[in-house]
């Protein structure tokens, strides 16, 4: 590209016509002595292009890695350089590539040692090379007030917030997320607290002073169609509330979900999109609430689930595996169904049906069952009021170990106080459970059992993380 910039420079400047008509003889001297000039000139310039091509061109060569550096073209001296022809055409002069003794080597970059990290490096990216790695924490205490003043201080068939004497800690909770622009990942949910000490017991084998439950641990996989793939431990695909306080209406766990639903799995489960308001699950578990398997038998799992739009959605899920006290010959079978229903953008309404049968060491099966209603109104953009009333029907003792029928009524006022961020919220809720036979711990009934309990809770609950 220089070169020919040089020729078309040179043809310009000689391509300018001489004087056509007669000269005279003074005339013929001066343009004498303009040729000369004009030559003169032309040769400076042209040496001076020819240093400045070898100088970018030397320079270009020392920025490649392992490359030789060709010799500079040696300038044209103006002395020696040849008279021109101002009335002969100009050759196009050829152009000069600087020779190389090799091509430029690609080199493989170093490895970052632990005493220099790259700058470069994205934070939060483990050590081994993966994914940017997000964390989540959860922070969820409660006052409790159970006006029956249980002795052992447990509010019966509470979970999450078991201690009946004042204050405690339901879970401080860390979630792990692995994600990013590639389709693999992991999930680690780390739960500390009273709750994790009652999820924990029966789980798996282990001292309940040992208070830290995994509640989930998982490795997926995501397909381009919007499937994914999930390998470990997770929560169970059946029911409708779930374990963490802020995502419920109600501060509480109902009894259902206490008494009558699995709380997780270990196994493989994929999920996909049938159409654009349908979606599949599938999962082949060790069994239910069991991080060790206990016998050979496997339970697998399907769900269905249709969201036409945002305010409507319903869920219909089946589970059943030879996990019964049996063992392999005990068959263990649950379907639950729910469906949510968006009535006005400030009155929405929740279902939820659960059953459940397990074949006793005799091949008689034990079953339970029970529905819940859920309500909720929201008052203004700070203030929501949610109701919830359930029934379970454990007439054949399975759930709770008594043949009994057991009601409850919950009614929960919550106030967020950043509007339009619900990273901090407070409920204060009265909860009222009941049964047809005396059940409920009270040291001044008689014998010591009373039909009711009644329970007054403040609960704070805090996420830290992303705004969603």
């Amino acid at each position: 590209m220089k070169n020919i910039t040089l020729t078309l420079l040179a043809f310009a400047l000689l391509s300018v016509p001489l004087v056509a008509a007669p000269a005279t003889e003074t005339a013929t001297s001066e343009i004498a002595d303009v040729e000369a000039e004009l030559r003169e000139e032309l040769s400076s310039l042209r040496a001076r292009l020819l240093k400045l091509e070898a100088m970018l061109d030397s320079l270009n060569q020392d920025q490649g890695d392992e490359v030789a550096v060709a010799p500079a073209a040696e300038p044209v001296e103006a002395a020696t350089e040849a008279p021109v022809d101002l009335a002969a055409p100009m050759a196009p002069k050829p152009t000069v590539v600087a020779a190389t003794s090799q091509q430029p080597e690609w080199k493989a970059p170093t490895a970052i040692s632990d005493a220099e990290p790259s700058q470069e490096s994205p934070v939060g990216v483990a050590s081994s090379g993966g994914q940017p790695i997000s964390f989540t924490g959860l922070l969820d205490t409660y006052y409790t007030y159970n006006t029956n003043a249980p002795e052992d201080g447990y509010n019966t068939l509470y979970y999450t917030n078991p201690n009946s004497r004042g204050f405690g800690l339901n879970q401080a909770k860390l979630e792990i997320d692995a994600s990013g622009d590639g389709p693999v990942g992991f999930r680690s949910d780390i739960w500390f607290g009273s709750g994790a000490r009652l999820f924990r017991d029966g789980l798996e084998p282990g001292p309940l002073e040992d208070v830290l439950y995994i509640q989930q641990a998982y490795g997926y996989y995501q397909f381009a169609n919007g499937a994914e793939f999930n390998v470990g431990a997770f929560g169970t695909i059946a029911g409708l509330e779930v374990a963490e306080s802020h995502l419920n209406w109600n501060y509480t766990r109902g009894i259902l979900w206490a008494w009558n639903e699995p709380f997780s799995h270990v196994g493989a489960k994929i999920s996909t999109p049938v159409s654009d308001t349908v979606t599949a699950t599938f999962m082949l578990v060790n069994g239910f609430d069991n991080a060790w398997d206990q016998n050979s038998g496997k339970s697998y799992g399907a769900q269905i689930s249709l969201a036409p739009n945002d305010r409507f959605n319903t869920t219909a899920t089946w589970i059943s595996g030879l996990e019964g006290d049996q063992g392999e010959t005990g068959l263990l079978k649950n379907f639950s169904w729910n469906m949510y229903g968006g009535l006005h953008d400030r009155f929405e309404v929740m279902v939820n049906l659960d059953y459940i049968s397990v074949a006793d060491p005799m091949g008689i099966y034990a079953t339970s069952w029970g529905m819940g209603g859920y309500a909720r109104v929201h008052l203004s953009d700070h203030v929501r009021l949610a109701n919830r009333i359930e029934f379970l029907d454990d007439s054949q003792g399975r759930s709770t170990g008594f043949e009994q029928n057991l009601r409850e009524n919950t009614l929960t006022f919550e106030v967020q106080p950043i509007k339009d961020d619900a990273r901090f919220l407070t409920r204060i809720e009265y909860r009222r459970d009941w049964s047809d036979i005396p059940f409920f711990g009270c040291p001044s009934c008689a014998d010591g059992l009373s039909m009711d309990q009644n329970t007054f809770t403040v609960g704070f609950m805090w996420v830290f993380g992303p705004k969603e």
